[in-house]
């Protein structure tokens, strides 16, 4: 059921990051580390925008914040950015994206040949049901793969959730809140 689940989320992620980007704006960089990472407030939250919701926080609520970077079930490579905050709830973001299995046998390739038929039967599906279908999403199935006080959000791409990390580090260092978007 796990394996299920990441497998359903690196297909997501898989697709996205195979789709076209948008062509940007004369005023926006098509490089992601170029674009605005965020705005100050004088509020004091930090004001996340994601495709999937929006998460706010009181900066001076931020006790810990840490990223790191994981492989699950050997078939995603995840990036995780924590908020910890003084209540029950936990807040991750993550950016997830298919291992890369280097070697000759080919057990690696009948992984990716599954990996890459089953983007193809989603991408079909998808196309035929709804244009957003195909957007990163966070699975749950409770009670087996979340805790109840648990937030979540995938984020597209690597250098967005980099970007939305030092977002967060600035307004935890800082207390000076901030407006940030995927």
């Amino acid at each position: 059921m796990k394996n299920l689940l990441v497998l359903l989320l690196l297909v997501s992620a898989t697709l996205v990051q195979a789709q076209t980007p948008p062509t940007p704006s004369p005023t926006e960089s098509k490089d992601p580390s170029e674009q605005q990472a965020d705005e100050p407030t004088r509020d004091g939250l930090w004001d996340g925008r994601f495709t999937g919701g929006n998460y706010i926080v009181r900066c001076n609520a931020i006790i810990a914040l840490s990223k790191h970077e994981y492989v699950s079930d050997g078939v995603a490579r995840v990036v995780e950015v924590n908020l910890t905050l003084n209540s029950a709830q936990i807040v991750r973001f993550y950016f997830l994206e298919p291992v890369k299995i280097e070697t000759s046998s080919g057990v690696a390739n009948a992984g990716t040949q599954a990996l890459e038929r089953a983007r193809s039967l989603v991408e079909q599906a998808a196309g035929r049901v709804s244009p957003t279908l195909t957007e990163p999403k966070v699975v749950k199935s409770y009670p087996t793969s979340t805790h109840a006080h648990t937030v979540e959000f995938v984020v597209k791409e690597e250098a967005r959730l980099n970007a939305m990390f030092q977002s967060l580090q600035r307004g935890f260092r800082t207390g000076q809140g901030r407006i940030w978007k995927e």
